[in-house]
């Protein structure tokens, strides 16, 4: 008697999961891409956020950024060798940092100006780092410099992002 055996042979099966393989592969690629696309979004939607708190704040005090926050290169105090010696990213300093601290008395001055809550904003970006402003307008007396700045960090140490958002002048250009 003979009996059939029914089943798959190495090679269907090698051709499966090959085949898994590639669909698996196809799918992690287009869920990262899709992870940093959202913290892209995230990120601009809150420097979008904190632009239109700088915009209210300096329409209810007639004041620029650099008056408002105190000074006019904050994003310095993370990025110096003064204010960061060891050249860590500012999520690897301590929250009582002096990069934390400044970060944490603008957001103060600009929620007292502008009248917004930013207490969200205390844990810095998706990374864990603080957003930081280079506020020129009005520096040193000069009210025709460049439009300020808010940035954030990337990649290791003080690297800070190509891209940012710019903060359109108070008083008119000159």
């Amino acid at each position: 008697m003979n009996k059939k055996v029914y089943g798959f042979t190495i090679v269907e099966l090698l051709i499966v999961i090959v085949v898994i393989a590639i669909l698996a592969a196809i799918s992690v690629a287009a869920y990262t891409n899709i992870q940093e696309r959202a913290k892209t979004s995230r990120r601009n939607s809150e420097m979008a956020q904190l632009l239109k708190a700088i915009t209210l704040a300096r329409t209810a005090t007639g004041k620029t950024l650099g008056e408002i926050t105190g000074n006019y290169y904050s994003i310095g105090v993370c990025t110096s060798a003064a204010g960061n010696p060891s050249g860590l990213e500012p999520r690897d300093l301590a929250k009582t940092s002096s990069c934390w601290t400044r970060y944490y008395t603008n957001l103060t001055n600009l929620s007292t100006a502008s009248g917004m809550d930013l207490s969200a904003f205390r844990n810095g970006d998706e990374r864990g780092n603080p957003y930081m402003w280079d506020e020129n307008e009005g520096e040193g007396g000069n009210y025709c410099t460049t439009d300020g700045q808010i940035r954030y960090f990337s990649g290791s140490g003080i690297n800070v992002g190509s891209a940012s958002l710019s903060i359109p002048k108070l008083y008119p250009t000159c």
